[in-house]
């Protein structure tokens, strides 16, 4: 098993940890200086929505948050290098996929305080949603995400789109069965889809090395029909050039790809969580040392791109950014009814549920929304 980062000959990378870089794989990306910083300023983006997310459910606010310090950059380089008709699957942390794609963060602070998420169906144009609607809805089932995109993408290739879908999934949900039978589907049925494996290497409480006896899990592509690559997820440039090529090979010759990034979740898995239970916290402290922010911030200075001065504008910004989407999101919150929970989610009812919700609106009648809130 590969355990980055004593192992780097055996993963992709253009940036290395001490900001030294492939000048010829950069070039060849052809990205401009804007697509380089828009890069970074969504990293920053992300974190400062952790921060604030953190403070908000250690206040009170939210009931659980997820992080994802340190895997920003396994976020935001796939997320640019998909086309603005591409969709996404993802799971619960993964939110500068969707702030680079173009989703408020009112938006994700929303599903955290209500499970609620905007569809407009008046920014629907002649094409179809934008980009930052081109998801499928957010859930926390794990693994089951993945099946669900290869539906999808198989229902795109039907239509006649060249639409790609990019699934992504964490190394503990890639445990599960259901990422077996969507990745088998795809290699069967030839779809235009991307895996997009995140291997933090801790699902939950459990390494990697007790959830699978594969060198990589890169190396499981060739059992499904398809290729597999292992990426430096801490380098945002060499996730975006991995990504980049899957998608093309999607669009183009209908073949999916695993594409493995290879990071490593410095936080809990959650605010439910306590991870000096199971792990050593040298090992968290050694992986600060590769701070993906930290790496690109050289890349970018050595390339003119970067001064003190801007990132602290861009900080700002984003932490200004954080605060006032926060406190948007709980006014709005404060506002919904607890009857929505039955709202849109399914066509015909069954009889349970219809049951379930003629008693809410029984207890509802004689209590009022207020019980629903202490």
């Amino acid at each position: 098993m590969v355990r980055y980062p004593e192992d780097y000959e055996e993963v992709e990378q253009i940036v290395a940890p001490h900001g030294s870089y492939d000048e010829a794989a950069v070039a060849a990306m052809d990205l401009d200086g804007d697509a380089l910083r828009s890069m970074y300023e969504t990293m920053i983006r992300s974190r400062a929505i952790e921060e604030r997310g953190m403070t908000l459910q250690r206040g009170g606010e939210l009931p659980i948050w997820m992080e994802c310090r340190g895997e920003e950059a396994a976020h935001v380089g796939p997320a640019a290098a998909l086309a603005a008709n591409d969709w996404i699957q993802t799971d619960w942390r993964q939110y500068g996929m969707h702030l680079q794609r173009g989703r408020t963060m009112e938006d994700i602070f929303l599903f955290w305080l209500r499970g609620y998420e905007e569809w407009p169906d008046r920014e629907f144009g002649a094409d179809g949603p934008p980009a930052r609607l081109r998801r499928l809805p957010h859930t926390v089932a794990v693994g089951t995400t993945v099946p669900q995109a290869v539906g999808h993408a198989w229902g795109r290739k039907y239509q006649g789109t060249d639409d790609v879908t990019l699934a992504m999934f964490g190394d503990g949900a890639a445990s599960k069965g259901d990422v077996h039978e969507g990745m088998n589907f795809a290699g069967a049925m030839d779809l235009p889809v991307v895996f997009l494996l995140e291997n933090n290497q801790w699902a939950i409480s459990v390494p990697v090395d007790r959830q699978t006896g594969a060198e990589t899990y890169a190396a499981r592509a060739a059992g499904y029909g398809f290729e597999g690559v292992l990426v430096d997820g801490n380098d945002v440039l060499a996730t975006y050039r991995a990504t980049k090529r899957a998608v093309e090979r999607a669009r183009e010759e209908n073949e999916p790809t695993l594409v493995e990034v290879l990071t490593y979740r410095r936080g809990a898995h959650s605010t439910s969580d306590d991870p000096s239970l199971y792990r050593d916290e040298a090992e968290v402290a050694e992986w600060e040392e590769r701070d993906p922010l930290d790496r690109y911030e050289r890349f970018l200075e050595d390339r003119g791109l970067w001064t003190p001065e801007y990132a602290a504008e861009v900080r700002e910004s984003a932490e200004t950014e954080a605060r006032e989407a926060a406190d948007s999101a709980i006014e709005r919150a404060s506002e919904q009814s607890p009857a929505e929970a039955f709202d849109e989610v399914y066509a015909n009812p069954p009889d349970a549920i219809e049951a379930q919700h003629r008693e809410f609106r029984r207890f509802h009648e004689r209590f009022g929304d207020e019980v629903f809130r202490e």
